[in-house]
C-alpha cells in the first residue's frame, strides 16, 4: 500500500467532506440574508450580524467562524470584525452580477435532500422526476445560470456565431427550448425586439414563473408543452423557426433523440439548432483536474440522470462530452454539426442543421 496515496485520499475525504458542511452553511447564510447583510454593514462583529438578520448570536458566531476558514468571509481577530471583500460580494450577493454563484449552494443543498430516494433509485431503478423535485431546485437552477442569461447569452455567446445577430436583428422566429422561469426568453426579448421568441417547457411551474418574467416584452410567449407536443401541434398552423436554442436541457431529458428530432422538424430549411452541453469528458479521469467537471459528474445522479430514469429513459447524465452529442446528431437525423466558435469555460456549443 502506498502511504502518500493513503494520505492524498484521506486529505480528499476531508476536503469534500468539508465543501458538503459549508454548502449547507452558505446555505443558511444566504436564506437568512447573512451574506447580503454582511456585505451592506460590515466590518461588524457577530452581536450586530445577528441583531440585522434577527438571528441567533451564538449560532451566528459559528457561522462565521466556518465560513472565515473556507474564505467565503473575511475577519480582523484584533477588532472582532467580519465582512465581505469586493469579490465576495459579487459571488455571494449580488445576484445581477456576471460572477454570481450563491444558487450552486441552494441547488446542492436541495438536491442533496433527496439523498433517501435516490438510494431506492439505486436499488431498484426509476428516478425522480423533475415535478418530484424539491421545489426550490426550479428557482435554484435559475439563480445558478443568471449570470449566463442576463450578461453571456446576447452579450457573448450568440455575437460569437458568424451572421447570427444580423439576422436575429432583422427578425427570426426563435425557439427557447428548456427556458425554465424565462430569464433566457426574456433576455432574447430584449436584446432581439424584432424577433419573436417562444420559450418552451413542460413543467408547469417553470411556465407559469417564465409567463410572468416575459410578461412586459410584446414578442416574447411562452408554451407549457414538450417538443413533441409542439412539433405537433404546429402540423396545423405550421410555423418554423430560424433559430432554436436548446442550453444545457437535452441531456436531461427521456428521449434525447426524439427530442433533436422535433427540433430538426421544427427548424426553417436554413434554420440555425444551437445546442450547448456542459463542458467536461466522457473519459470521466480526464475530469479529475476540472473543478467544474467533477462537479457536474457528481451531481448527475442527483438531478440529470434521474430525472431521465424517472421516465424510463435514456438516462444519459450531465456529461455528454463532444462525441456524445455527435452520436445523438446523427442518430436524430442532422446533416451537419460544427463546433461553434463561442469561448466559454462552462458550455460547449454545437451548431446543427437540417
Amino acid at each position: 500500500m502506498d502511504d502518500e496515496r493513503v494520505e492524498e485520499l484521506l486529505g480528499q475525504v476531508r476536503r469534500d467532506t468539508g465543501g458538503a458542511f459549508v454548502s449547507g452553511l452558505a446555505y443558511i447564510g444566504d436564506r437568512l440574508g447573512l451574506f447580503a447583510a454582511l456585505g451592506e454593514i460590515g466590518p461588524v462583529d457577530s452581536a450586530g450580524l445577528a441583531e440585522a438578520t434577527r438571528t441567533q448570536e451564538r449560532y451566528v458566531r459559528e457561522w462565521l467562524k466556518a465560513l472565515a476558514a473556507f474564505g467565503y468571509v473575511e475577519h480582523d481577530p484584533a477588532a472582532a470584525t467580519w465582512w465581505l471583500a469586493a469579490e465576495q460580494r459579487a459571488v455571494l450577493v449580488d445576484e445581477t452580477s456576471p460572477v454570481f454563484g450563491a444558487g450552486t449552494f441552494q441547488f446542492a443543498v436541495r438536491s442533496l435532500g433527496h439523498t433517501d430516494e435516490l438510494i431506492e433509485a439505486f436499488r431498484h431503478g426509476g428516478g425522480i422526476s423533475y415535478g418530484q423535485l424539491h421545489p426550490e431546485i426550479a428557482p435554484a437552477i435559475d439563480r445558478m445560470h443568471r449570470a449566463w442569461f442576463d450578461h453571456q447569452l446576447t452579450g457573448a455567446w450568440l455575437p460569437a456565431i458568424p451572421g447570427l445577430v444580423a439576422r436575429l436583428a432583422s427578425g427570426l422566429d426563435v425557439l427557447d427550448v428548456g427556458c425554465g422561469l424565462g430569464r433566457s426568453t426574456a433576455a432574447l426579448a430584449e436584446a432581439y425586439p424584432t424577433s419573436r421568441i417562444v420559450g418552451l417547457d413542460p413543467h408547469a411551474p417553470s411556465a407559469a414563473a417564465a409567463r410572468e418574467m416575459t410578461s412586459t416584452f410584446a414578442n416574447a410567449r411562452i408554451e407549457e408543452a414538450t417538443l413533441d407536443a409542439l412539433a405537433a401541434s404546429e402540423t396545423s398552423r405550421p410555423q418554423h423557426f430560424g433559430l432554436i436554442l436548446a442550453i444545457d436541457c437535452i441531456h436531461d431529458m427521456a428521449e434525447p433523440v426524439g427530442a433533436l428530432r422535433a427540433i430538426r422538424e421544427l427548424l426553417e430549411p436554413d434554420g440555425l439548432f444551437v445546442w450547448s452541453e456542459p463542458t467536461g469528458s466522457a473519459n470521466p479521469l480526464k475530469n479529475r483536474d476540472d473543478s467544474l467537471a467533477r462537479v457536474r459528474a457528481a451531481l448527475s445522479p442527483y438531478h440529470c440522470l434521474t430525472v431521465s430514469l424517472a421516465e424510463d429513459g435514456a438516462g444519459l447524465g450531465t456529461i455528454l462530452g463532444e462525441e456524445g452529442a455527435r452520436e445523438l446528431a446523427l442518430a436524430a437525423g442532422y446533416d451537419s454539426f460544427e463546433i461553434l466558435p463561442v469561448d466559454s469555460p462552462a458550455q460547449a456549443f454545437y451548431g446543427l442543421h437540417r
